[in-house]
């Protein structure tokens, strides 16, 4: 991996695929995570899917994988960052702008230390 491509596509996932699917309208805009079998970390990331159900990752150069990883599609439960509880994420309350989510006000109170 170049880091001309980390620069290119890193944090443009959502916007890549957008574009993909509007040029081809068969492609279904898929949210989820991506691990990297290179850099061992799970992240949230976009994609698309191709009526044969192959996947499209118009951003796949950013990793070192290249797009060779694993990829999860997110099921709508995320866990809280305090308990470890998985919730729905239309429950959670999500602080940080977005960086932490938590199940309750007082998990999210013994997170910051109140």
């Amino acid at each position: 991996m170049g880091d001309d491509n980390y620069i290119k596509y890193r944090g443009k996932c959502k916007e890549y695929c957008d574009q993909a699917v509007a040029a081809d309208p068969t492609l279904t805009l898929v949210r989820g995570f991506y691990t990297c079998p290179i850099w061992r970390v799970r992240e949230a990331h976009w994609w698309t899917v191709r009526p044969d159900g192959s996947i499209h990752d118009p951003t796949a150069l950013q990793f070192p994988s290249a797009g060779n990883g694993f990829y999860e599609e997110f099921d709508g439960y995320i866990e809280c960052d305090e308990c470890g509880e998985r919730v729905k994420e239309d429950d959670a309350q999500i602080a940080d702008n977005g960086r932490y989510a938590f199940c309750s006000g007082e998990c999210y109170g013994r997170f910051v230390g109140l």
